[in-house]
């Protein structure tokens, strides 16, 4: 997932912050509590409120993770 993420990362460098937690360890162990996340890898979009608009399990390919961010950056 690595390259998916440094892609997104890279694209959206200015609308997007990317943050890469450890589910198994402090911040990590607290954001997969907090969201309730089923698994791993788990991928969360939250507005400028810390609400989520999309989270996504498993494996995400480029194109779902750019679709939904897309969503979200034209969304008043």
């Amino acid at each position: 997932m690595e390259p998916v993420v440094n892609g997104i990362e890279e694209k959206y460098f200015d609308d997007v912050e990317v943050m890469r937690l450890n589910a198994n360890q402090g911040k990590g162990q607290e954001a997969f509590r907090f969201y309730r996340l089923q698994g791993h890898p788990s991928f969360v979009l939250l507005d400028f409120q810390g609400n989520i608009t999309w989270s996504g399990l498993g494996v995400q390919t480029a194109d779902t993770l750019e679709a939904q961010i897309e969503k979200q950056l034209v969304t008043p």
